[in-house]
């Protein structure tokens, strides 16, 4: 009776959406797990988010599938001062949502904005902090716009196409109410904002003028055709649902197969699939300046508790391959340095917790339902906590509280799984840093905290390999956080759907597919 419920309301909500639709208008429709949490361009890092702000968003650079980074909004990038000092010349023709044209005026504008400490960029850290601190942005006429830096950094322009910052897009001011609020999201990408009724879905209909690059589509970067005249994103929190709803063709992408239901969805001769090994990381942060996590030993216990193995079979069914580096599997960079992390040894666990004198205190598992598998980690990693003696409790709450308390360190440990960074310099800034300046930092050590800086400062790829391992040799020993596996991208469409594709950045690309 439940599924039968569950399948006519899946088919209610898609069918209203259709129903709008006029015969010749394209339109794809597909979900969302959650409801987005803003429009400020890398305001909130989270999947929903970022899937509906990338594709209205542009910044002045891009990554492409391989972490390596390509103009987008700008011409041409010149490096001065020994990379202190920036200047990007924009390309001519580009258009803003509302019909104005991009100048040098709306980049600086946009950047005030995100290195305004009121704003509450959670991106800020990355371009305010011992590693990339930027001086000042200056327009200098209609199409160049300055970067000054407090000092060198080769950095600056991958940190700018990170994808957790929604590249760094760039925002026309009438994006801003009077009060400062950003109410709405008028960017240049191949997309605007149509609607956005919270809670209930996000509409996205195309950027008739939009000025695609001609250079070959490549992750962020490169050409986008925007073939789609309206994207329809319904918010659908329930997994099955959205399993009956692409079954029986009700949706046409469901961009994040749950693992679990992949072999079914798969033999539906109606649905096309596609699967990718992502940069995305399942990670279980844990807080270091709580009394009973501020022992490293503790720390190792838990982690040396977990089998990766094991939740990576009941989660993803055996999909994700199990890693304990912030460097992914995917990245150039994983070697055998990267392969020396803590292992599963339950009998190891419980030695260690009887020499760091535990006694049965209570460390609670934040996590939420709204992503299933974030609920069902903390689950099983409770079971398995609780095999070697830790007294381990989940506490569940929504996923905006859980991000709340994240963003301001209040958990002992959480469930928090990491959007890909094509650059796994970015997947240590992330947690890396002085808790006292930024309550969201995981890793508060000052050792990590001078090897990121040469992991910043590397100027080869054989510089960045020898501080990404000494990173490794670092983390194994403090063991901030657990990292149990990467993440595997599952995506089902409808038969008609034509150029879609799962890949290495996770979040769905709406451009170059079409009907």
């Amino acid at each position: 009776m439940r599924t039968k419920v569950t399948f006519a309301l899946a088919s209610m909500v898609f069918a209203l959406s259709a129903g709008a639709a006029t015969a010749q208008e394209r339109v794809l429709r597909t979900i969302l797990a959650s409801d987005i949490r803003g429009t400020m361009p890398g305001k909130s890092p989270d999947v929903s988010t970022g899937t509906v702000l990338q594709n209205i968003y542009e910044g002045l650079v891009a990554w492409k599938s391989d972490g390596t980074v390509a103009p987008m909004l700008a011409e041409t990038i010149d490096v001065q001062d020994n990379g202190a000092l920036y200047t990007f010349m924009l390309r001519e023709g580009v258009k803003f949502h509302n019909g104005a044209p991009l100048t040098a005026k709306e980049v600086a504008w946009t950047w005030q904005q995100f290195l305004d400490p009121k704003s509450g960029w959670v991106c800020r850290g990355t371009f305010d902090g011992d590693n990339i601190k930027i001086e000042s942005v200056e327009a200098i006429g209609e199409r160049k716009v300055a970067f000054k830096l407090a000092k060198p950094s080769g950095a600056l322009l991958s940190a700018m196409a990170r994808s957790d910052c929604d590249s760094t897009g760039i925002a026309h001011p009438d994006s801003m109410a009077a009060d400062g609020s950003w109410t709405q999201a008028i960017g240049t990408g191949p997309y605007k904002l149509s609607q956005w009724r919270k809670g209930q879905f996000v509409e996205l209909v195309r950027h008739q003028e939009y000025a695609s690059r001609a250079e070959p589509t490549d992750g962020y970067a490169g050409a986008k055709d925007a073939k789609i005249d309206r994207v329809r994103l319904e918010i659908v929190p329930d997994p099955s649902s959205t399993k009956l709803a692409v079954l029986s063709g009700n949706i046409d992408l469901w961009a994040d197969v749950d693992p679990s239901v992949y072999a079914e969805v798969k033999a539906s001769v109606a649905v096309g699939t596609s699967v990718a090994q992502t940069a995305a990381v399942y990670t279980l942060p844990m807080q270091n300046k709580d009394p009973v996590l501020k022992d490293p030993r503790v720390r190792r216990a838990i982690a040396m508790a977990i089998d990766s193995q094991a939740l990576s079979q009941a989660l993803t069914a055996g999909t994700s391959e199990v890693n304990r580096s912030l460097v992914p599997v995917t990245s150039r960079h994983y070697g055998p340095a990267q392969k020396t992390g803590v292992g599963y040894d339950p009998e190891g666990a419980r030695r260690l917790l009887t020499e760091a004198g535990y006694k049965g205190e209570k460390i609670v598992i934040l996590t939420n339902k709204q992503f299933p598998i974030m609920g069902d980690t903390a689950i099983f990693v409770e079971a398995m906590l609780k095999a070697v003696g830790i007294n381990a409790e989940v506490e569940v709450v929504e996923f905006a509280t859980q991000f709340q308390r994240y963003y301001s360190g209040r958990y002992q440990m959480t469930v928090w799984n990491v959007a890909p960074y094509l650059d796994p310099m970015f997947l240590f800034d992330r947690f890396i840093g002085d808790k006292i300046k930024q309550a969201d930092k995981v890793w508060d050590s000052p050792a990590a905290r001078e090897k990121l800086t040469k992991l910043y400062a590397a100027a080869t790829p054989e510089e960045k390999q020898r501080a990404l391992d000494a990173l490794q040799q670092q983390f194994v020993a403090n063991m901030p956080l657990v990292v149990w596996a990467n993440d595997t991208t599952i995506a089902a469409f409808t038969s008609r759907l034509k150029g879609y594709e799962a890949w290495a950045g996770t979040k769905p690309r709406f451009w170059n597919v079409g009907f």
